[in-house]
C-alpha cells in the first residue's frame, strides 16, 4: 500500500492527528484509506479529504452519520467525506485504487 504523503495531501501532522483520532474513535481497527484530489496531488489548499472505511459489510447509515458529524464538528477547515467501501460499485472501487494511500 502507498506510503502516506503528507505533502500531497497537503494537511498537517496536528490535522492528520485529529483525522486519526476520530477514526480510531468511530472504526478502531478498520483500515481507512484516503483517495481523490489530496492522494493525486490536484487538491487545493480547502479541497475536501476522501476517506474510504475498508469494510467487507455494510457498517450502516447510524454509524455513518455518527462518523460524518464527529468530522463536521471538529477543527478541521476542509470538509472529510466517508464512503463505506461494501456499497460502493465496481466502477468506483476502481477510481479508489487507481490512487490511494492508507490514513488507518
Amino acid at each position: 500500500m502507498p506510503e502516506l504523503n503528507l505533502d500531497h495531501l497537503r494537511i498537517s501532522e496536528h490535522e492528520l492527528e485529529t483525522v486519526r483520532g476520530i477514526l480510531e474513535s468511530e472504526v478502531s481497527g478498520i483500515s481507512v484509506i484516503a483517495f481523490g484530489s489530496r492522494v493525486t496531488g490536484k487538491s487545493r489548499p480547502y479541497s475536501d479529504l476522501d476517506l474510504a472505511i475498508m469494510t467487507e459489510t455494510p457498517l450502516g447509515l447510524s454509524k455513518i452519520a455518527s462518523i460524518k458529524d464527529a468530522f463536521d464538528r471538529c477543527d478541521l477547515v476542509w470538509p472529510v467525506d466517508v464512503v463505506d467501501w461494501s456499497t460502493t460499485s465496481e466502477r468506483f472501487r476502481k477510481i479508489i485504487k487507481d490512487s490511494y494511500v492508507r490514513v488507518q
